[in-house]
């Protein structure tokens, strides 16, 4: 499903109908700091993006952690905390398709991967899982995630002995 996307001031004012106790000014501090904190690319302890909601409260986790769920459901997140992929151009989005044809990989935002435009690394070529079938779809993966990444890293790779 993924996260609702809200404003931070819509999400003070929707916070602060729940918990009236709560000081407004220190909220909003905490959500900014967070924020900072994921733009700034802090990371969880387990290496997953910080979930800023969350992390106001708790100290900079992700939802994960936080929650113990494996993926967000009806839950908030602040909208500049929300990765978006600005050119979507030709991508079908996993909704709009029927579900007896879904295949294949899609993003966290619902949207088809093409696996023909993943660039591969240089490092790539000479590793010994490069073109092995069994390890294919996780490379894939790896260098989807990466793919905005100035240095690529993956703690799979073995190089080939020539």
């Amino acid at each position: 499903m993924g996260f609702k996307k809200i404003s931070i001031d819509n999400y003070i004012e929707l916070h602060l109908k729940n918990n009236p106790t709560e000081n407004k000014a220190d909220l909003e501090r905490r959500l900014l700091s967070a924020l900072k904190d994921y733009k700034n690319r802090v990371k969880c302890s387990c290496g997953n993006d910080i979930w800023v909601i969350g992390s106001a409260s708790v100290g900079n986790s992700c939802f994960t952690c936080i929650t113990g769920e494996s993926s967000p459901t009806d839950d908030y997140e602040i909208e500049d905390a929300i990765k978006k992929r600005e050119n979507r151009k030709g991508q079908r989005h996993i909704d709009d398709i029927n579900p007896n044809e879904i295949h294949g990989l899609f993003d966290d935002d619902g949207y088809e991967i093409n696996i023909d435009l993943i660039k591969k690394p240089s490092l790539c070529l000479t590793c010994l899982h490069n073109d092995d079938p069994n390890e294919e779809l996780l490379c894939n993966l790896n260098r989807f995630d990466q793919q905005s990444e100035q240095e690529f890293n993956c703690f799979a790779y073995k190089k080939i002995d020539f």
